[in-house]
């Protein structure tokens, strides 16, 4: 589709100055803003099916560690301030539908922003009194590991299991590019991994969250793979 002089009000000059400072004219810059648009709906799939298998995993995992639906309720578990912050402000917002048990544990599973799970998986903050929280210790190896390459063994037999820092690693690049491509930001170059100067490029990022979506749903990772969605808009670059 040919640029047109209309579009620009409303997309904005510095929006399509990414595209402009890479294309040969306008109207390349424009096809490679469409494209971008495209590469974030063909992730949007992806991202979906990641983000709910995950927040599934961890809460089957912590609901049956702590022997409690509401696990986040139990006295033995200890999170790190932004962790407990982020999950206090769910269940502050929901609890007198708690309370009357008009809303269950399922709400608070389903309202939690995906930024929550992923630090769940980190590897902890720190206290308000400074003290640091060890989620290896407390929260990866009694639980969330257990969540992980189901069905995937070593040549022994014994179950083979990704560590916390790949799993980690996975989600919060994930996590990264979904926000940008949720702001209209371009994406085809991929990210940067957080807390570092790292590139990550966007094929990188896809593999590697569909390998992590392997890890917990093996047949859905394999529909994503199949159906290659992304690597085809990316082939498809203008």
């Amino acid at each position: 589709m040919p640029f047109n002089t209309g579009f620009e009000p409303a997309v904005s000059s510095a929006r399509l100055s990414t595209y402009r400072q890479i294309a040969q004219n306008d109207d390349h810059a424009w096809e490679l803003y469409r494209w971008n648009i495209d590469l974030a709906a063909a992730f949007t799939s992806l991202a979906c099916d990641v983000e709910v298998a995950l927040r599934n995993t961890l809460h089957d995992r912590l609901a049956t560690h702590f022997a409690r639906p509401d696990w986040w309720a139990s006295n033995d578990l200890v999170l790190d301030d932004i962790t407990a912050s982020t999950l206090s402000a769910v269940v502050h917002r929901h609890r007198r539908q708690l309370a009357k048990g008009t809303v269950g544990p399922g709400k608070i599973v389903a309202d939690l922003m995906l930024g929550t799970w992923v630090m769940l998986l980190s590897r902890g903050g720190t206290s308000a009194l400074g003290r640091a929280i060890d989620y290896e210790a407390k929260l990866w190896r009694p639980a969330l590991r257990f969540g992980f390459a189901i069905g995937t063994h070593t040549a022994t037999g014994r179950p083979r299991r990704p560590t916390r820092d790949a799993v980690h690693q996975r989600a919060s690049n994930l996590q990264r590019l979904r926000n940008r491509a949720a702001h209209h930001e371009p994406i085809f170059n991929g990210v940067t991994a957080a807390g570092t100067n790292n590139f990550v490029a966007l094929i990188t990022v896809w593999e590697e969250s569909v390998e992590l979506l392997g890890w917990m749903a093996p047949d859905l990772a394999a529909l994503h793979r199949t159906q290659q969605a992304l690597p085809a808009v990316l082939a498809a670059r203008p």
